[in-house]
């Protein structure tokens, strides 16, 4: 059996991953050596290849890079972005979607590269193992090196209403998030913004002054600007401001 350590995971992970037509790989069983094969473009055939002690690598199949796509999208916990790429990743064409999606959120985009690679190397381990190539210790053993990676974005919303929720007991009664993050839009001036709806609401300015520690110290561990507009039922039912018209019709609510 080969020790795991002389195989070249990335090779083998590529190779695990590639549907070009055309184009085959193999793995030397004596070496762990992992090479391409060009059908038509010369050099040892494939039945040299099998008669030489290499073995043919099967790409994987579809459905398993869709399942990493679809328990990666499950863990997101940036509401605006799991959404999204819970869209793109519904019906054909899902592959491109989800990666033409994820341009638009760079930190999510390098957690999928960690992510996708653990899953890769987990994989490649599993398929040694399967082909008698290494043991099932060895391969367990050396997954344990390749965890998935944690998800690192908050979801920031859910995180302010649970600390609103604290500071006002029954007194809240909905936390509403409007503005760039539903409309699917860059942040502009205020970059999360949300909705207040408290009971016996009397002094906007004395609740906003209430909960600025709350919204500051979030501001600070996110690196978000978070404003908030205090409101009463009656007041959001019937909004009598052009800022808070448009907010109560594009509302989404958090908690």
């Amino acid at each position: 059996m080969l020790d795991p350590a002389s195989v070249d995971l990335d090779e083998l992970c590529a190779a695990l991953d590639d549907h070009s037509p055309g184009v085959s790989w193999w793995i030397e069983t004596a070496t762990g050596q992992v090479r391409s094969h060009l059908a038509d473009v010369g050099g040892p055939s494939a039945d040299d290849l099998a008669a030489g002690g290499w073995r043919r690598i099967r790409p994987t199949e579809s459905y398993e890079s869709y399942r990493d796509m679809s328990e990666f999208v499950a863990a997101v916990h940036h509401r605006r972005a799991a959404d999204l790429l819970d869209r793109a990743i519904t019906g054909r064409g899902a592959f491109r979607r989800f990666k033409d999606t994820l341009f638009e959120f760079p930190e999510l985009r390098d957690q999928w590269f960690r992510f996708r690679n653990a899953r890769g190397r987990r994989r490649g381990l599993n398929w040694l193992a399967a082909e008698g190539l290494i043991s099932r210790a060895d391969a367990d053993r050396a997954a344990t090196r390749f965890p998935d990676p944690t998800q690192e974005d908050e979801d920031v919303p859910a995180a302010v209403a649970v600390d609103l929720g604290i500071l006002y007991g029954d007194r809240l009664e909905q936390v509403l998030l409007f503005g760039s993050w539903v409309r699917s839009e860059e942040p502009g001036e205020f970059d999360l913004e949300l909705i207040v709806v408290l009971a016996d609401l009397l002094s906007p300015w004395e609740e906003l002054h209430r909960m600025d520690d709350v919204l500051w110290r979030h501001t600070e561990s996110s690196g978000l600007t978070i404003t908030a507009i205090p409101v009463s039922r009656a007041q959001l039912a019937a909004p009598a401001t052009p800022l808070l018209i448009r907010a109560a019709a594009e509302a989404v609510l958090v908690a």
